[in-house]
């Protein structure tokens, strides 16, 4: 019932935009209203977690100019949240066939990347914003994101090949294939690391969240790295 009341006070606005507007900005037209009507209403749905009616408004904006790159990074983000990340990569593609120096879309593909778990193209799409913007805290925290995430499925692929190993009559020890995934995920661990200092750097207050990010992974590895001894 909120929603809808939102809704209508937005449309009540809008009404009185038809009266005014061609009075005092007479290039607005009737559709670039709706439009900014439609879009207002979608940011609206957006901040109170409606992201799929979000994504319906942003839509019927989108079908008086399809191309528009601020209202087609809006869906994108909406489309992450829902979890579509399949069509937030084709919203994000269409963004950078228009701009490819667009740092802002560069980082939200990285992202549809992860949620499909593709991380390594995450990580050259983080990598493609930071060459344009070195210092974007936003981007080095998500790259750092995407390096503990790495080392913690290599840490897990390592887990479970020790737990097959162990269960293999005969064999005792670390196996070579063992030590070189440990030695992977020490290495996205240490590679997290880096874009974490590099944020903390330019943003000391992003220390709190990289403290408890960094203790969060660590109790993670501690505790993978003791089921591993306890196989052997």
């Amino acid at each position: 019932m909120k929603v809808l009341w939102i809704i209508v006070l937005i449309l009540i606005v809008v009404a009185g935009w038809f009266v005014a507007v061609p009075i005092v900005a007479p290039g607005v037209t009737e559709k670039t209203v709706i439009r900014d009507a439609q879009v207002a209403i979608g940011d609206t749905m957006a901040m109170v977690n409606q992201s799929e009616l979000a994504v319906t408004m942003y839509d019927h904006a989108l079908s008086l100019n399809g191309s528009d790159t601020a209202i087609l990074k809006r869906k994108g983000e909406m489309l992450l949240k829902t979890g579509k990340s399949q069509e937030a990569t084709e919203i994000y593609n269409q963004v950078l066939s228009q701009n490819g120096n667009d740092t802002a879309a560069l980082m939200r593909m990285g992202d549809s990347q992860v949620r499909a778990g593709n991380l390594n193209e995450a990580l050259s799409y983080y990598d493609a914003g930071l060459s344009l913007d070195p210092d974007d805290t936003k981007i080095l925290m998500k790259k750092g994101d995407t390096y503990l995430l790495m080392s913690s499925l290599e840490t897990q692929k390592l887990q479970a090949a020790a737990k097959a190993l162990a269960q293999q009559p005969g064999t005792a020890g670390y196996q070579p294939a063992s030590s070189v995934g440990q030695v992977e995920s020490m290495q996205s661990y240490q590679n997290a690391m880096t874009a974490y200092q590099k944020a903390m750097a330019i943003d000391p207050k992003l220390s709190v969240i990289v403290s408890a990010r960094v203790l969060s992974a660590t109790q993670n590895q501690v505790a993978s790295y003791q089921s591993l001894l306890n196989n052997f």
